[in-house]
């Protein structure tokens, strides 16, 4: 696909890709996370901007994808790594990171930061700055714009904007 809005989601994803590992460069010593944890690996669904560019990665690279497991935590693990792993969505990208998201919920709204339970436990004195964390509010809208943009240029997928796709469709994909 050649679409502007896949070309968009993809340097967004090249620009999580080096804040992740700028991040996790950051808290190295704090994080326990790494090749073959998988506790925060979940079937999931993804926006169709993401779907299609996954999608086409795995054709073009002549991907081979085994068939997915319905029985494991993300049908996509197999023997706890990601069989998908160059083209997984970007929620996988920043597993375990610590994330900030606004929370107007809370008394007072503010801002809240999230990572895996196994990580930075033995930490209580950790400050948490915008150098240091994975804005995903930020990044969700720029995935949202993208999405909105493929949606528009792909309206013979008849894809309503709030579409979400499992990502085991891939497999009927292919």
């Amino acid at each position: 696909m050649t679409d502007q809005s896949i070309q968009e989601y993809r340097r967004l994803r090249g620009e999580v890709d080096l804040t992740s590992a700028r991040v996790s460069e950051i808290h190295a010593e704090r994080m326990h996370c790494g090749k073959g944890c998988c506790g925060c690996c979940d079937n999931l669904s993804v926006w169709p901007v993401e779907f299609y560019s996954i999608l086409d990665e795995i054709r073009a690279f002549e991907w081979e994808v085994p068939a997915f497991n319905e029985q494991a935590a993300c049908g996509f693990l197999k023997e706890g790594l990601c069989s998908i792993y160059p083209f997984r969505p970007m929620i996988c990208r920043t597993h375990g990171l610590p994330l900030v998201y606004w929370h107007d919920e809370t008394d007072p709204p503010g801002w809240g930061v999230m990572f895996c339970e196994k990580n930075f436990a033995e930490s209580d004195d950790i400050e948490f700055t915008p150098e240091n964390v994975i804005n995903m509010d930020e990044v969700n809208e720029k995935l949202a714009r993208a999405n909105a943009a493929f949606i528009e240029e792909r309206a013979d997928l008849g894809l309503a904007i709030d579409s979400r796709i499992e990502l085991r469709q891939l497999l009927e994909e292919l």
